[in-house]
């Protein structure tokens, strides 16, 4: 099993794919991984790609303003396609579901899987894992089917397709169809064996309170108290700054809200749910699920920790594994949020995956949304989040 990352900067369809083309190898090509940011069409991608290589099963997700790789942190019109080579044993099924408001998210999800078992002729097999990208807003639901369907905790790596604003020009594909507002994944069934990663590198501060009121995405009283207001008041008192009412996401960012997911030796570990705006309600609209009952903590990022923290993640990866091999490639989702955060220092990111990996390919889109698996065993969806695969040779 080995792995190849490709980047194309044109500005045009067909001439990145002609580009990606020239350069991908083709024998023993399994499947195609492909993150691209808004500037592209899903669907044009879609056509081209699968025209070049049929038969090959291809995942496509949008990406918030670039991609990352062994080779650099890649920014503006931009393509990144991670080829895989596996050997015969192995199998990859892909799927994309259109899913409308008025649509069943599960039995859509469901019809999904069994697309993609079907396409790799293995139905009624549990898959090492599954490859997720879905469109912000379905991801609960999604993870909750898969975990149905298959009766196991099965390792789910994924992330919410992004664009480079939040207004919503965000799009995922496969070699079939392409959407904006469904669910892609696959199946794999890979001959090599893989562990997975997924954190937040958030510190819990002394500021905790239980959801009292809250519909889905929109958190509107903890305590009994305004989100909005409470929210404010935890931010100022713990770190000193007020959070204005037009709302900056770069400050929200440094201090998403954060539940228990699970411990491990008594030590909790943290899915997060970043703020997007103030609702009308006086309230907080996040980009995860959020219920009444759920005691919710104000988390802190470290800028220092924030940067070191994808590295911890394939670290933790790597110790999951019950083998040592060598490291043939990695799969890893960072969140947008972070991202344009840190600035400039994702270029420190990235130098300490590398750093990490040596020359390893490896790939990394930025997304709006990220779905892993805990230590505990939890399949799960957060924000602000870094979930990784590992793969070995």
């Amino acid at each position: 099993m080995h792995f190849s990352t490709h980047i194309s900067v044109a500005l045009n369809e067909p001439d990145a794919v002609a580009e990606l083309a020239s350069e991908i190898d083709r024998e023993h090509l399994t499947t195609l991984a492909c993150y691209y940011t808004q500037d592209h069409s899903a669907n044009k991608l879609r056509s081209l790609l699968s025209h070049n290589f049929p038969g090959v099963p291809i995942m496509g997700a949008s990406t918030c303003k670039g991609v990352m790789t062994e080779k650099g942190v890649h920014f503006g019109c931009v393509i990144g396609i991670m080829a895989i080579y596996d050997s015969g044993i192995s199998s990859y099924g892909t799927a994309t579901v259109t899913i409308a408001p008025c649509d069943n998210v599960t039995t859509s999800t469901q019809l999904a899987i069994e697309k993609a078992l079907e396409k790799a002729d293995r139905v009624g097999e549990v898959p090492g894992f599954v490859l997720l990208h879905a469109t912000p807003g379905l991801e609960e639901k999604i993870i909750a089917c898969i975990d149905d369907t298959f009766h196991t905790q099965v390792p789910i790596i994924g992330g919410s397709s992004a664009d480079n604003h939040i207004k919503g020009h965000w799009s995922i594909f496969n070699e079939d169809l392409s959407t904006v507002q469904g669910v892609a994944l696959q199946v794999f069934f890979p001959s090599s064996s893989l562990s997975t990663g997924f954190s937040a590198g958030y510190s819990p501060t002394e500021f905790v309170g239980t959801v009292t009121r809250a519909n889905q995405r929109e958190l509107l009283e903890i305590d009994h108290i305004p989100a909005q207001q409470i929210y404010r008041e935890w931010v100022c008192d713990h770190a000193g700054v007020e959070v204005p009412k037009h709302f900056v996401f770069e400050l929200v960012t440094k201090y998403p809200l954060g539940r228990i997911a699970g411990s491990l030796y008594e030590q909790p570990y943290y899915k997060l749910s970043h703020p997007i705006s103030f609702s009308e309600e006086q309230g907080l609209l996040l980009f995860s699920d959020i219920s009444e009952g759920d005691q919710v903590t104000l988390m802190s990022g470290d800028r220092d920790k924030l940067v070191g923290r994808a590295t911890r993640v394939l670290k933790e990866a790597q110790r999951n594994s019950l083998r040592r091999d060598q490291i043939a490639g990695a799969l890893s989702i960072f969140c947008a949020g972070p991202m344009l955060y840190l600035g400039e220092d994702i270029h420190r990111v990235q130098s300490m995956i590398v750093e990490e990996l040596g020359d390893t390919p490896f790939i990394c889109p930025f997304t709006f949304g990220e779905q892993g698996r805990f230590i505990g065993g939890e399949n799960a969806h957060g924000n602000l989040m870094i979930s990784s695969v590992v793969f070995y040779s």
